[in-house]
C-alpha cells in the first residue's frame, strides 16, 4: 500500500490464518490504553469491522479497499453460509461514511463516549479523516513521581541535618526510634503484597469466568449455538488473543493451570461442529505453546513413577 495511507481509510488487513478483513485506519492517539500499549514501530492501527478488535500493521502489508471490491465480495459470497461474519464486516464497510460518526459509534460501543467528546472540546473541534496515522499521545509528566522524589530527597536532607546535629551535641543521645522512610517501606512491602496478592485472585477469577462462558456457548448445550452465543465467543476469543501476545501476558502459566482454558481450546478444534472457531484457537494455543509445555512438564513431575 503506498506510504499516503490516513486515518479513516477503509483496508484490507491480514491475521493469522484469517482470511484478509476489512478494517479502517484508527488515530492512534485515540486508542484504548491497553491497545495504545501494544503499538509497534513502523505500524499504523486498524480497527476491524464487525469485530471488536484492533490490530498493528505495516502500511505495506495493507491493501486499499475500495467500494467496488467491496459490492463485488457481498454479491459473490452473499450466501455463503460459512463466511457469515466476514460477509457482515463488508457489510459494514460498505456502510461506512462519516468517519466522525463511526468514531462516535465506536466509542459508544466502548463505554468511552465522554473520552470523545474531551478530545473534541480540547481540540476545538471534531475529529476528523485524513490525519497522520503515526500521531501519538503527547507525552505528560508524571506530577505524582516528581513529588514522591522531592518528598524523600526532604526526609534525606533532615537526616542528614539530624546527624550533623548530633555530631556537634555529644553529649545527646541518639534516638531509638526508626526513621520515617522505614516505617515508609514497611507500609509499601505491605501494599505490594497485597496489590500482588490481589492481582493474581483476580485474575485467576478472570480467567475461569472467561472459560465459563466459552464453555457454556458451546459445549455445554444440547441445541446450536444462538447467534448470541457466538458473537460472545468471538468477543471472549479476541480478547484472549489480545492479551497473549505481549510480553508479560495475562493468561500467564498460573491463569491456564487454575482455569484449563487450554484445554477447553482444543476440546473446540477437535469439535468438528465448531469449525468457525478453529483458526482464532489454533492462533491461541499456538501463543501459549512453551506454558503448555511448561504445564506438561509439571505434571509428569507429579505423577508417581512406576
Amino acid at each position: 500500500m503506498t506510504k499516503d495511507i490516513r486515518t479513516g481509510d477503509l483496508v484490507l488487513c491480514k491475521v493469522g490464518s484469517f482470511p484478509p478483513w476489512p478494517a479502517v485506519v484508527f488515530p492512534q492517539r485515540l486508542l484504548r490504553d491497553d491497545v495504545y500499549r501494544k503499538r509497534k514501530s513502523n505500524c499504523v492501527a486498524v480497527c476491524f469491522f464487525n469485530d471488536p478488535t484492533y490490530y498493528w500493521e505495516q502500511p505495506s502489508r495493507l491493501k486499499r479497499l475500495d467500494r467496488d471490491t467491496i459490492h463485488t465480495f457481498i454479491s459473490e459470497h452473499s450466501k455463503n453460509a460459512n463466511q457469515r461474519e466476514l460477509i457482515n464486516a463488508y457489510k459494514e464497510a460498505n456502510n461506512f461514511g462519516d468517519f466522525n460518526v463511526f468514531l462516535q459509534g465506536k466509542f459508544e460501543e466502548e463505554k468511552r463516549l465522554k473520552e470523545l467528546k474531551a478530545f473534541e472540546k480540547s481540540e476545538g473541534s471534531k475529529i476528523v479523516a485524513g490525519e497522520d496515522p503515526f500521531i501519538g499521545r503527547t507525552k505528560v509528566v508524571n506530577k505524582r513521581k516528581k513529588a514522591s522524589i522531592s518528598f524523600n530527597d526532604d526526609l534525606k536532607g533532615k537526616e542528614e541535618k539530624q546527624q550533623s546535629n548530633e555530631g556537634s551535641n555529644s553529649n545527646i543521645k541518639p534516638s531509638k526510634k526508626k526513621r520515617p522512610m522505614d516505617n515508609m517501606e514497611v507500609k509499601l512491602n505491605t501494599n505490594i503484597k497485597k496489590k500482588v496478592k490481589l492481582d493474581y485472585s483476580r485474575k485467576i477469577e478472570i480467567s475461569l469466568l472467561f472459560r465459563r462462558r466459552i464453555q457454556r456457548n458451546l459445549i455445554q448445550r444440547e441445541t446450536p449455538p444462538t447467534e448470541a452465543d457466538v458473537k460472545e465467543t468471538y468477543e471472549l476469543l479476541n480478547r484472549i488473543y489480545e492479551n497473549s501476545d505481549t510480553k508479560r501476558p495475562f493468561f500467564d502459566v498460573n491463569a491456564l493451570r487454575e482455569s484449563k482454558l487450554h484445554k477447553l481450546l482444543k476440546a473446540i478444534v477437535n469439535d468438528a461442529h465448531l469449525e468457525e472457531f478453529h483458526p482464532l484457537c489454533k492462533e491461541i494455543l499456538l501463543s501459549w505453546a512453551e506454558i503448555i509445555t511448561e504445564l506438561k512438564k509439571e505434571k509428569l513431575q507429579v505423577l508417581p513413577t512406576p
